[in-house]
């Protein structure tokens, strides 16, 4: 069990689009792609989704690039689940999702 844990990462892409014209339509088409392959939406502009390995999070990085806006700035930051949980809250806490997914990669409903 703490071999699958440390086998765990997360990936956070951070969005920042331009007033570009096109722009928009790039970053909608990105956003509903994250949304659609089971990213969490952590705040405006921030997504992540949960690895289970580095080649899987290597996977999901191409997958990203097929959507790069070309304007802005997308930033990605590969995190493990260890460095993910020393997130300090100044305001707030973890919020409902947060909570239920853990470092679980999915949820039946």
């Amino acid at each position: 069990n703490n071999l699958e844990r440390a086998s765990v990462m997360r990936i956070l892409v951070m969005l920042h689009p331009t007033n570009k014209r096109g722009t928009k339509t790039a970053y909608t088409k990105l956003r509903k792609f994250l949304i659609a392959d089971g990213y969490l939406m952590l705040q405006p502009e921030l997504f992540m989704r949960i690895g289970t390995n580095r080649k899987g999070i290597e996977k999901h990085l191409h997958r990203i690039h097929e959507f790069n806006p070309g304007t802005g700035v997308v930033r990605i930051l590969k995190l493990t689940e260890k460095q993910f949980k020393s997130i300090i809250y100044l305001t707030g806490e973890e919020d409902y999702q947060e909570k239920n997914v853990g470092n679980k990669c999915c949820i039946i409903l």
